[in-house]
């Protein structure tokens, strides 16, 4: 059957779902499972599982077609689109969900006649899970009719598209929502989404070397692999290209190398940078939060403080981008605001900051760090140990440990502070394993307790594996806390135990 004859053919009212999978059993159930009662059947391409995927698939019902890898996402969602029967095409990956909120909204649209156009859904990529929180939104179009004129293009970062129209699908905005779970940083290491991506992007550039869009591709790609100066330099090149071009997103090629340019140290190129992107779309939180980290760099605590009030200002309306940071405006700003009112020993202005941001994000580490260190400085002793060591027991990990003990080093006794460090050695490394328990040491030297002061200090020989190991820490901290005894004490002490957590 040729594709005009079947373009005549009316379809059945309804939404199909499309997808490609490939060893997907962490997360296919979740996304069938978001779509139930949604949608009207699921077409599925596979690419080779080799795990439970298929299983779980016809679980739910759907319709299989095995097609093999070709180093061509295109070529399969197309594949997945052949399968498919009704009226209108939602398109979801197996790490993205369907926004609950979003389910009546689908719900009308496929009982709508489709008019040609598609429609633009906002992608929010979740990169903590268990909070909800997103790193960002952006807009793609993942509705559209189901017209065999209306195709994916590209091999990597493919777009829907008209046939015989070079740009992509025109499209309608809606208040859909689907959430993306597959930049969390464990999923990105299991499945090392970044060399491939740039694998793809390169070879697409190759045959195209002076196209900005598949530059900008291979960029991103660059930079979710860990190569920020290759990212630079094709960013570069699409800032130079796309000169005098209509938006498209030159605006967040200029970000992101703002952000690349203040990460070497380039300040002043930076701002430049982070002021051409704003004088494009003054309405964006991103421009405004790189100039206020530029201008941070450059010492202009004032005039970034402006800057991030601005991308505050802005970020109240992220539909009006493309793609957007999410958290700018509901924490990020606000940090950066007490940061620079820390730097001016500002502490409760800077407070007041950061309750605020807590309002919005009252797990972010970062702010409950900072906002514990401001509740230190203007006296507020108790705020800050709930803070310090609520910070360390929800994350439990190596930095939240440091501030923790520190603290309480600085204000509990001898007792308080042999207990923190009890309870921060399992997430410790060696270095700071001995640290804390010499440091205990000294304050036991301190209060007069020296056969306790000796116990610890064989505990870190027992890690260090003698004493001639120890000895240059040791000599260290007795020097910085000013208790010599420690280095004799050291000298008559015996490994205990495994010397690592009890």
């Amino acid at each position: 059957m040729s594709r005009s004859s079947r373009r005549a053919q009316p379809r059945a009212a309804g939404i199909s779902l499309c997808m490609i999978v490939r060893n997907e059993e962490r997360f296919l159930a979740d996304a069938l499972t978001s779509v139930a009662g949604v949608v009207d059947e699921i077409c599925i391409v596979d690419t080779g599982s080799t795990d439970a995927t298929v299983a779980i698939a016809e679980s739910f019902g759907a319709r299989i077609a095995h097609v093999a890898w070709c180093d061509d996402f295109s070529f399969v969602r197309n594949a997945a689109l052949e399968l498919a029967t009704r009226a209108w095409i939602l398109v979801l990956d197996a790490d993205e969900r369907l926004a609950p909120s979003s389910h009546d909204a689908v719900r009308a649209l496929a009982q709508t006649p489709p008019d040609g156009l598609g429609r633009w859904i906002w992608c929010r990529n979740i990169t903590d899970a268990e909070r909800g929180v997103s790193a960002s939104t952006n807009a793609i179009v993942r509705i559209f009719p189901n017209d065999p004129a209306i195709r994916y293009r590209g091999r990597l970062h493919e777009f829907v598209g008209r046939a015989g129209e070079p740009a992509s699908l025109a499209a309608a905005r809606t208040a859909i929502e689907i959430l993306h779970y597959g930049y969390q940083p464990d999923v990105l290491a299991e499945r090392g989404k970044g060399e491939r991506n740039l694998r793809l992007s390169a070879a697409a550039l190759a045959a195209d070397p002076d196209n900005p869009t598949l530059l900008y591709n291979h960029a991103m790609s660059a930079m979710l692999a860990g190569q920020p100066d290759v990212a630079r330099t094709g960013l570069e090149r699409v800032v130079a290209l796309t000169e005098g071009t209509p938006r498209g997103f030159r605006p967040q090629a200029l970000n992101i190398l703002a952000g690349i340019y203040l990460d070497e140290q380039r300040p002043a190129d930076a701002l430049a940078t982070a002021d051409r992107c704003i004088a494009i779309v003054p309405t964006l939180p991103d421009g405004h939060f790189a100039r206020g980290r530029a201008l941070i760099a450059l010492g202009r605590l004032h005039e970034a403080r402006d800057a991030f009030g601005a991308a505050i200002a802005q970020g109240q309306n992220p539909g009006d981008h493309f793609i957007v940071d999410d958290e700018i405006a509901l924490w990020k700003a606000h940090n950066e605001i007490a940061g620079t009112l820390m730097t001016e020993k500002r502490y409760a202005d800077a407070r007041r900051w950061l309750e605020l941001a807590l309002g919005n994000r009252s797990g972010e580490r970062a702010l409950v760090l900072n906002h514990a260190r401001c509740c230190e400085e203007v006296g507020d002793l108790a705020a800050a140990l709930a803070g310090f060591r609520g910070a360390f027991a929800a994350f439990r990990d190596q930095d939240s440990a440091v501030h923790y003990v520190n603290f309480v080093f600085r204000h509990g006794s001898p007792d308080v502070c042999l207990a923190a460090v009890e309870d921060v050695l399992p997430v410790a490394n060696v270095d700071y394993q001995c640290a804390f328990l010499t440091s205990a040491a000294a304050m036991m030297v301190r209060a007069g307790r020296p056969a306790d002061a000796r116990g610890l200090l064989g505990r870190v020989v027992a890690i260090r594996g003698d004493r001639v190991a120890a000895a240059p820490l040791v000599s260290a901290l007795a020097q910085r806390y000013g208790t010599p005894e420690l280095e004799h004490l050291l000298a008559g002490a015996e490994p205990a135990g495994n010397g690592g957590p009890r």
